[in-house]
């Protein structure tokens, strides 16, 4: 999580925070029997989505929800905005991929191939 005291280390370790992300997920898809190649991009896109809310959460703690513009009248804070578009970018992600308990049940399991018996495996097996 980004330090909203020092913003800008948030911009520079962004790489490392997806990292961490990305392992993340992945190991709660693999847990949940989910994780299949095809979900890459739908991956990048949600640990990307987490980033950009990390960073626009701390540049909000910094400056503030809302800042006065140049004729000083109070406006919404664009990392606001950015903040709320990472938010249903990241939901919309976990919905697909059935992150949330709520959506898991939806989502088929991926199917794994059976390795297939050969004659040397009945050959092996020991007989009762």
């Amino acid at each position: 999580m980004p330090d909203p005291e020092n913003p800008e280390l948030a911009l520079n370790d962004w790489r490392e925070v997806a990292h961490q992300e990305w392992l993340r997920v992945t190991s709660a898809l693999r847990e949940a029997g989910t994780l299949a190649p095809e979900n890459r991009h739908q991956l990048q896109r949600l640990v990307l989505a987490y980033v950009r809310f990390d960073i626009a959460a701390a540049q909000v703690m910094r400056m503030g929800a809302v800042k006065l513009s140049t004729k000083k009248v109070p406006m919404l804070n664009m990392w606001q905005v950015e903040m709320r578009a990472a938010d249903g970018d990241a939901t919309t992600a976990e919905m697909e991929l059935g992150i949330t308990p709520r959506r898991r049940g939806a989502v088929t399991k991926v199917n794994r191939q059976q390795k297939r018996a050969s004659k040397a495996d009945a050959y092996l097996v020991k007989k009762a």
